[in-house]
């Protein structure tokens, strides 16, 4: 994985952390049938679209993903204060994660347990919360702040679930990331699906709309 793309991946993670249950890329040998639905249900290669291809990331890379992860929900300074989630946030080994790359867009899928509902999934980024200022208190991005925007939040149902879709745009120092976000509710499981561009660009809305639509079906499925 180029260090553009994990950049790009890395930056969207820390900025949807704060307002939602996400983790990033795991592996686990857990035995427990619940949380081996999760790890089971992330998309393969050949569910993302043409061109895309799965990467695996290093322990070096997972490391930096999930300490900005862990930073940004335990000790972020959020405005408004009724923005920042509630909820704990699952633990890496218990997550099913997938990321792949097309050159410089890059998809990523996450599955989790979640007792979040839809209705909170839409809240989470609508209202006073559609637009949030993120200060990092600990670890290595310390005293960075973020602008986070979200925008275009669509509900919407697929294979009869319920979530959202909308559109992100994180600021940090002048300099502006824009990610397309899906998270859908699936039988106690958070389906989450995220689009990025290593330059901040918008990404394809085809793309992340067909990933949207396989993560939830295989989710579905079981």
């Amino acid at each position: 994985m180029s260090q553009k793309s994990f950049r790009a991946v890395g930056s969207l993670l820390a900025g949807v952390a704060v307002v939602a249950v996400v983790s990033a890329c795991s592996e686990s040998e857990t035995v427990d049938p619940a949380v081996q639905r999760a790890l089971d249900s992330v998309l393969t290669a050949d569910d993302f679209p043409a061109g895309y291809s799965v990467v695996t990331l290093g322990k070096d890379e997972k490391k930096t993903i999930v300490d900005q992860f862990d930073d940004s929900r335990r000790d972020a300074e959020v405005t408004p204060a009724s923005c920042k989630s509630s909820h704990e946030a699952p633990s890496d080994s218990e997550t099913g994660s997938v990321v792949a790359v097309n050159g410089q867009s890059t998809l990523s899928q996450s599955v989790s347990q979640s007792t979040e509902s839809a209705t909170g999934l839409i809240a989470a980024v609508s209202g006073e919360c559609s637009k949030v200022t993120v200060k990092l208190t600990a670890g290595p991005a310390k005293g960075t702040t973020a602008v986070i925007t979200s925008a275009d939040v669509q509900p919407a149902t697929i294979e009869g679930f319920d979530g959202v879709t909308f559109r992100q745009v994180s600021t940090v120092d002048d300099e502006e990331r824009q990610g397309l976000i899906g998270r859908f509710q699936v039988d106690g499981y958070l389906v989450t699906v995220q689009a990025v561009k290593a330059d901040g660009s918008m990404p394809d809305r085809a793309s992340f709309d067909a990933t949207v639509a396989a993560a939830v079906t295989k989710a579905a499925r079981g």
